[in-house]
């Protein structure tokens, strides 16, 4: 994946591929995965999708990671949330209540950051990547 790609389309706005609504077939299909209250959710490539609050909202943790601090700071601004941060070496961290945001390389986490994910979230992270680096992809979430 080349970064600079993607940071240049959030810098130029060119993020038609941001949802404005929390996707239907999440809502829809997420319940069925019957995870316990508190359980932590990955939610990698984020974005400022909307798809977060709606997972904090059900009682999750979750874990987004994104590569862009434009997207990020536009998603805390967006949502009103006022969150606290710290460097680490995985990247700027993030949090606000049950959210918490890696502003880093999704392959840069390690084994330990994601042991404790009881389930991830992808809408469209995997197509995004080019396909050479789908099969990396998935073995490492």
């Amino acid at each position: 994946m080349e970064a600079d790609f993607w940071l240049q389309r959030w810098r130029e706005g060119q993020t038609r591929f941001h949802q404005g609504r929390v996707m239907p077939l999440l809502q829809k299909y997420w319940p069925g995965l019957s995870l316990p209250a508190n359980s932590r959710v990955l939610v990698p490539l984020a974005g400022k999708s909307l798809d977060i609050i709606w997972l904090a909202e059900q009682g999750h943790h979750v874990l987004a990671v994104e590569l862009s601090a434009l997207a990020i700071e536009q998603f805390f601004t967006e949502n009103n949330l006022h969150p606290s941060s710290r460097d680490t070496p995985l990247g700027r961290h993030f949090v606000a209540g049950r959210i918490e945001v890696i502003c880093g390389d999704i392959f840069a986490l390690d084994a330990a950051t994601l042991a404790d994910c009881a389930g991830f979230y992808d809408r469209a992270a995997l197509i995004a990547l080019p396909p050479a680096m789908r099969q990396r992809y998935v073995r490492h979430v």
